[in-house]
This record gives structure tokens, C-alpha cells and sequence, in this order.
């Protein structure tokens, strides 16, 4: 009778497992259910019944009654690969890039139906060795190998999927969670500007609460649809370090995001995060360059294994394992084609001013559009914002990295960084060397420049050769680029000299930066508050590709003692010093972003 009931129960532990497989299509709600109930029930039948079984049968059997099976060796040993690949899949998983996990996966698949074709035989107490079933097996493998290889004003236009009106705190996912599979892209995400852009920007948060103060509290999720989609979503007013003790706060100076780390041990995701989170980027649905924050969200609809969502440590512990023995369905729920399109990064990097008139604000995206880099038909030039914004640099070039999405996963040869380097070096660097290097390496493949000298004006040409938009974008009337130029006579007299830094820090009026300038009605320069925005003053930016000449007169040129040594520099400057100024009167603790020098050139005359 004891035989019988061991057979009923590697039957349910066999169909358990089957059902599991995608030509079944169950639905995710009875598939999470199955999963958890076949990998606890497996690993509890055969720890405390099947192996004490095996092991008393064999002695009866083998050593008692001397008895002779060729099946009964073949199920004992097709036992015993079963339960050591079922425990190696639940305690290290099958996460693409390790062999043993992919071996160890078809083991317990195929097996399976092995054992139970021998199981059958050896019932009846008969054995006819047949090699078919071995050759449909390793056909079945060969088959399979591959695939397994691996707004009152539309202030914001996020829409969540489903009709749904809102969301609640728990719905999210503190991003420190997916560390533990995660750990490479969750480092460089840490302490990258994407994380980094509510409550620990100092430039956001005054540039908030001055739209706050100047257009009412409303008009923050304007700001707030891109730069805090957790805190709209959950009909949250505003930004600020707290929230009321509803989100968590986030140093300036923070490394690694170590308070994300702490709030997810004592808190789980009772508390929002700030910024751009994992599941912000992987749970878009669709994206759109149509308005502000033009996106579709969907984090309630994700297919979860059992226990995602506990506190416990036990639980949190099993979820992993299920994920990782089986990381299919996980990884297609954070997964989506759209990713590798530039449209994708359009949502939040064209912007708007919500009104009527849809002027623009940052057109980065459509200015990529009619750019060069956009050509899909000559894959040699094509070049989309992951290209340049999620490649590793080495030495000044874009270098792509050899590495691992997941611990222990599938090696790829460009694996897809989450420094999200750009020009916003100097915050990211505040906590990261590595981070602000990548950006700066990324702003110095954007130019070249090159200088002569004729007819007694200096010309400074600048080109545009690496941005696939206009150089610089953003939000152009808080970016410095300029030209630093200084010209010496024989005797290394300075007699010309333009683009100096003035004693408080800000750019001397002679310089001649390349910028785009905001005007109210009546042209004058709206400054902080660019969403007073009605006329364009002056856009002298480079557009990607573009070459522009900047031409300085020399005065008495013909009189002066040559040769003449030219020296130009192009450099950069994340932030005006006016602006920083206005920034550190809330914040201090600030420093100064330094200026980076993109390019130099020397050359006599």
C-alpha cells in the first residue's frame, strides 16, 4: 500500500511541475499558486517521505531479497538528478548565465517524463529497454534549446492602465528589492540622476516650490509627473524631503542609496521613494512625446510570485527562490520593446508648457528626430538615446560593457549601464566619482572646435559632432556652454581675451555662450521662472552635426608682435552661478559645480 501512495505522490509532484509549462496558458493567479505549491510540497515529500522511502526499499529489495531491477536502479538514480536539480533550481534558480542552472532545468524537465515512463515498468515488473524515449527526450532538448538560451491644464498626462484613478504607497516597489538579483544595475542606478531627482536635487526642489509660490500648489505636478511619478500617482500635493513621513527621505551626499536600503528593511513599501524608480521605467506601457509626461503606467496589473509582497524575511526569502527557479514571467513583466526605442525617453524629455499655446520647453527628442543620428535605414549611423546615455565609456569612447542584468544571468556583450550618464555630472558626482566620470567622458565625445585667424578676427569654429540633439539640451537657459578664448603676443602680452569667469563666479558679459533664452511678452528674460515663458529671445545652440563659427575682433591687429598664440577652450558649466546662488540659500551645504573643459585647442599665428 506504502508503494502505491509513493507513486500517487510523485504523480501530484510530476503534474504539479507540468502544469507550470506555457503551453498549459494558465493564468497567472493559479500558475503563482501551483508553483508555490509544487516547489514546497516537492521539497517536503521529498525530504520527510520519498527518500526515507527510497532508502528502505533499496535495502529490502537489493540487499534483503537480493532482487535484480534495471528499472528500480534506473528510477533510483533519475530520482535522485530530479530532486537534486528541483533543490539547486529552488536555492540558486535557473537565471540564464549559469550552466549548471540550465542543465540542472531541463534535468528536472525532461526527467520527469523519463521517470515516469520508467516508473510505469517498473510496476509491472518488466523492463523492454527501449532507446525511443531517450531520442524524443534529446530531440525535445535539441527543440528547445534556443528559446531558452537564451490636468485642469493637462498639468500631467500620465495615464494609469485600466481606468484605474490612483494608486496606493503598497502598489509600488521600494527598487532596493530587486537588489538582491540585481545588484550591478541597482548600484549604478543608486546614485545616477534618475534616481536622484526630487528630494535629494537641490535645483528641483527650489524650482518647485518657486512654481508653487508663483502659479499655486496645483501646478507643481506639472514638475512633479516626470521628476516624482510615485508621489502623483498616489495624489500626493507636492514634493519635499518627507511628505509628510509618507515618503522617505534622501540625502544630498547619500552614497548608494543606503536610506532606500534601511527603509526597505523597517518600513517594506509602506513608503514612497523618490525619482524615477525601477518600476517607473519598467511598468510603461506606452510612451508618447504628445505632452507632458505622456505615459501609460501599469504596477498593479505585474504577474507577482507568492510572498513578493511580504515583510517577512522567510517569505521575502521563498519569493526570491520561486522567482529564480522560474524567472520567465518575471522578467516579460519588466520587459517591453518599447525600452529600446528612443520614443520611449520622448515622455519626459520633450516638455511643454501647459497651456493652450504647447510651447516648448526641452525638445530633446525632437530634435534628435531631425538629427543625423536618427536613421534606421543605415544601421552603421543610426544611433538611438540608449546608444550614447546606457553605454559604458572607457577612454573617452563608447565602449560597451561585457556584463550581467541579473547575478548570475545570461552574459551579454553590451549590457545596457544605468549610470544614465548626461550632463548632469555634478550631482550624481557628488556621490559617485565613477558616475560623474562616465558624464563627463559622454560631454567630451559632443564637440570639436577648431581656430584661425584672418583679416585680424579671430574665428572659433564649433561643431557638434557626438550629440544626437542640439548642443547643450535641456532646460538651455541652465546650461553654460561657452568659449574661453585667450590670444598672446610674442612677449605673452595678453591682447585679447573673452569668455573669463567674473569674481562671483558668473560669466563675464563678453562671453558668448550657446544657449537658448526665455523672454515674457516683453522679451524680457524670464530666468528662474521659465514657465513664464511666451517669446523666444535667442536660441544660439548647435543643432546635432551642425558646425557654427563664433568671430572676435582683434583690435590693432596689424600693430601687435607676432607670432600670436591662440589658446580656446569650449567649457561647461551644469549650472549658472546665478542660479546655484539662488539654490544655496535654501541649501548651504551646496558646493559650486566646477567648470569642465570639453575641449582645448593651441595654435600660433
Amino acid at each position: 500500500m506504502k508503494n502505491v501512495y509513493m507513486k500517487i505522490l510523485i504523480i501530484l509532484m510530476f503534474f504539479s511541475g507540468i502544469f507550470q509549462l506555457s503551453i498549459f496558458n494558465l493564468s497567472w493567479e493559479y500558475f503563482r499558486i501551483i508553483q508555490a505549491v509544487h516547489v514546497l510540497s516537492s521539497a517536503f515529500i521529498a525530504i520527510f517521505l520519498l527518500l526515507p522511502y527510497v532508502n528502505l526499499h533499496t535495502y529490502e529489495y537489493m540487499i534483503v531479497r537480493r532482487a535484480k531491477s534495471t528499472s528500480g536502479v534506473i528510477l533510483g538514480i533519475l530520482l535522485f538528478f530530479i530532486v537534486a536539480s528541483g533543490f539547486y533550481l529552488f536555492f540558486v534558480g535557473n537565471p540564464g548565465g549559469d550552466a549548471i542552472g540550465l542543465v540542472s532545468y531541463y534535468i528536472h524537465l525532461f526527467g520527469s517524463f523519463v521517470l515516469l515512463y520508467f516508473l510505469f515498468l517498473h510496476a509491472r515488473k518488466k523492463i523492454d529497454f527501449n532507446a525511443k524515449p531517450f531520442v524524443v527526450v534529446a530531440l525535445l532538448i535539441g527543440i528547445s534549446y534556443p528559446s531558452i538560451s537564451y490636468s485642469s491644464e493637462k498639468l500631467t498626462n500620465i495615464q494609469l492602465e485600466d481606468g484605474a484613478s490612483r494608486y496606493h504607497n503598497e502598489d509600488w516597489t521600494n527598487s532596493a528589492k530587486c537588489k538582491s538579483c540585481h545588484e550591478d544595475i541597482f548600484n549604478q542606478w543608486a546614485d545616477s540622476n534618475h534616481r536622484h531627482i526630487t528630494g535629494s536635487n537641490p535645483y528641483y526642489m527650489v524650482m518647485e516650490n518657486l512654481a508653487g509660490a508663483d502659479m499655486g500648489d496645483e501646478f507643481r505636478q506639472w514638475c512633479m509627473g516626470c521628476h516624482n511619478p510615485s508621489a502623483v500617482t498616489t495624489k500626493q500635493k507636492r514634493s519635499t524631503h518627507r511628505m509628510d513621513m509618507n515618503s522617505m527621505p534622501s540625502s544630498l551626499f547619500e552614497k548608494g542609496s543606503q536610506s532606500l536600503i534601511d527603509e526597505l528593511k523597517s518600513h517594506g513599501n509602506s513608503r514612497l521613494e523618490q525619482g524615477v524608480s525601477c518600476v517607473t521605467c519598467h511598468r510603461i506601457k506606452k510612451a508618447d512625446s504628445k505632452g507632458n509626461s505622456s505615459y501609460t503606467l501599469d504596477i498593479t496589473n505585474r504577474k507577482k510570485y507568492v510572498f513578493e509582497d511580504s515583510n517577512s524575511k522567510v517569505e521575502k526569502w521563498l519569493s526570491e527562490k520561486f522567482i529564480n527557479s522560474n524567472p520567465v514571467v518575471h522578467k516579460e513583466s519588466y520587459s517591453n520593446k518599447l525600452y529600446k526605442e528612443s520614443a520611449y525617453c520622448a515622455s519626459c524629455h520633450d516638455e511643454f508648457l501647459p497651456d493652450d499655446s504647447k510651447r516648448s520647453v526641452v525638445s530633446t527628442f525632437k530634435e534628435w528626430e531631425k538629427s543625423p543620428f536618427n536613421n534606421p535605414k543605415d544601421p552603421s549611423k543610426h544611433k538611438s538615446c540608449i546608444d550614447c546615455h546606457m553605454t559604458y565609456l572607457k577612454d573617452g569612447k563608447l565602449a560597451p560593457l561585457k556584463g550581467q542584468s541579473t547575478t548570475g544571468g545570461t552574459v551579454k556583450e553590451n549590457i545596457k549601464v544605468h549610470y544614465f550618464s548626461g550632463s548632469n555630472h555634478f550631482l550624481s558626482g557628488l556621490k559617485s566619482k565613477e558616475h560623474e566620470d562616465q558624464s563627463i567622458q559622454l560631454l567630451r565625445t559632443s564637440a570639436d572646435i577648431d581656430v584661425d585667424i584672418k583679416n585680424g578676427k579671430v574665428l572659433v569654429g564649433v561643431k557638434n559632432v557626438g550629440a544626437g540633439h542640439h548642443l547643450p539640451t535641456g532646460v538651455s537657459d541652465f546650461r553654460e556652454l561657452w568659449l574661453d578664448i585667450t590670444v598672446t603676443d610674442k612677449d605673452s602680452k595678453v591682447v585679447f581675451s573673452s569668455g573669463k569667469l567674473k569674481s562671483d563666479g558668473n560669466l563675464d558679459t563678453d562671453a558668448r555662450p550657446f544657449m537658448k533664452v526665455f523672454g515674457d511678452e516683453n522679451l524680457k528674460p524670464v530666468g528662474l521662472l521659465f514657465w513664464r515663458y511666451k517669446k523666444l529671445i535667442s536660441d544660439t545652440r548647435i543643432p546635432a552635426g551642425e558646425r557654427r563659427v563664433e568671430s572676435y575682433d582683434i583690435t590693432d591687429a596689424a600693430s601687435l608682435k607676432y607670432p600670436l598664440k591662440v589658446v580656446v577652450k569650449l567649457n561647461f558649466r551644469i549650472y549658472p552661478q546665478w542660479v546655484t546662488n539662488a539654490v544655496q540659500r535654501a541649501f548651504p551645504q551646496l558646493p559650486n559645480p566646477p567648470v569642465v573643459m570639453l575641449k582645448e585647442i593651441q595654435k600660433d599665428f
